[in-house]
């Protein structure tokens, strides 16, 4: 039942304005995540190169202990399915840029 309201929301804001605000919400995770020391970042910046997915490794970290923890915070992250295996974040256009914030205070408290 949601499914169907979620692509009726999607189909009025159009392709391009949920593309947008989904390149809007990863460009301000990596551009945060790139600054931290404890973190590796993977996803390229340029935005050319990247979509909604944003992926990185914490120092000392393994990547489902990542997950883990931001679960734990009621952060909803995933492992790559490849190896070697990264945390992930994929921000939706559901999401706000306070939730972004909410999500980088976590990963930062991981270090």
């Amino acid at each position: 039942m949601g499914h169907g309201q979620a692509f009726e929301f999607q189909q009025q804001l159009g392709a391009s304005q949920v593309a947008e605000r989904i390149h809007g919400l990863s460009q301000q995770l990596k551009a945060e995540l790139a600054k931290m020391a404890h973190i590796t970042l993977y996803t390229p910046m340029e935005q050319t190169l990247s979509a909604g997915i944003v992926c990185f490794d914490v120092e000392g970290m393994r990547p489902q202990e990542v997950v883990q923890e931001l679960q734990k915070r009621n952060i909803i992250a995933s492992t790559t399915p490849y190896s070697p295996s990264y945390a992930r974040l994929t921000p939706g256009i559901y999401n706000t840029a306070e939730e972004m914030e909410q999500t980088l205070r976590s990963i930062h408290e991981l270090g």
